[in-house]
């Protein structure tokens, strides 16, 4: 009765469905990977250690932010955090030395240029302050140190537009990570990323496959995903 009323005014009722967010996906995956390291790759100014804490993870965390500026707020919020430790570090596919465009939001400091579509989505926050340059090395490099022997690593990236040069980085230690999460976008802020398909692709190509994919923002014209975070895990 209640639905034809409803109806009657050209309504329609649906059964509400739980869907899981991001915490609690995510504290899911940590736990039943019993994961001891996380790899926070990209880490501004410290939000997704932060995250971490949040939903219970009491783990290590290891972040890597090369920004000068960013790095620093992330030293202060992560200094009474003895199971978290800070590097000003930039991580790629290979050694090598390269200018980081600073914006006036922090959180979309890329190695790339924005597209169109990024300045019209973004404006002010994505304008360019000014370059860094800088010292870029690899996972490889990082995780043949023999402290990771027996960790069981979930490695975060959020990098704007750079997390595949991130991931091909570590492809002598695939087998070390357990579980990966990383920011693909379907309409591209930034030149030269590739398409979300074939980032995708690359990531199960290698061994991972996908548990959960959370929108990160959308366009507010026609409420389509510009990017979202994807948590896999490797099978």
């Amino acid at each position: 009765m209640i639905s034809k009323i409803f109806s009657f005014f050209g309504y329609m009722i649906q059964k509400k469905k739980k869907m899981q967010s991001l915490e609690a996906h995510l504290s899911i995956i940590l736990n039943k990977l019993n994961i001891n390291l996380v790899l926070d790759v990209g880490a501004n100014t410290g939000q997704f250690g932060s995250f971490l804490r949040s939903i219970g993870y009491k783990g290590q965390i290891m972040s890597f932010e090369p920004c000068e500026e960013s790095f620093t707020q992330l030293k202060e919020i992560s200094k009474k955090d003895l199971k978290w430790a800070v590097n000003k570090q930039a991580l790629g596919e290979s050694k090598s030395q390269k200018k980081i465009n600073i914006f006036n939001s922090s959180d979309l400091n890329s190695f790339l240029e924005v597209t169109d579509f990024g300045n019209k989505r973004f404006g002010e926050r994505i304008k360019k302050n000014k370059t860094e340059l800088l010292e870029i090395t690899t996972l490889n490099e990082i995780l043949k140190n023999s402290e990771f022997k027996n960790k069981n690593i979930f490695l975060k990236m959020d990098t704007q537009g750079f997390d595949l040069n991130v991931f091909r980085g570590a492809n002598k230690n695939y087998h070390k990570i357990l579980g990966l999460m990383s920011e693909i976008p379907i309409q591209n802020l930034y030149k030269s990323t590739k398409n979300y398909h074939d980032v995708l692709q690359e990531y199960e190509n290698n061994g991972f496959q996908i548990t959960g994919m959370f929108p990160v923002s959308q366009n507010k014209d026609n409420n389509t995903i510009i990017e979202f975070d994807t948590v896999m895990i490797r099978i």
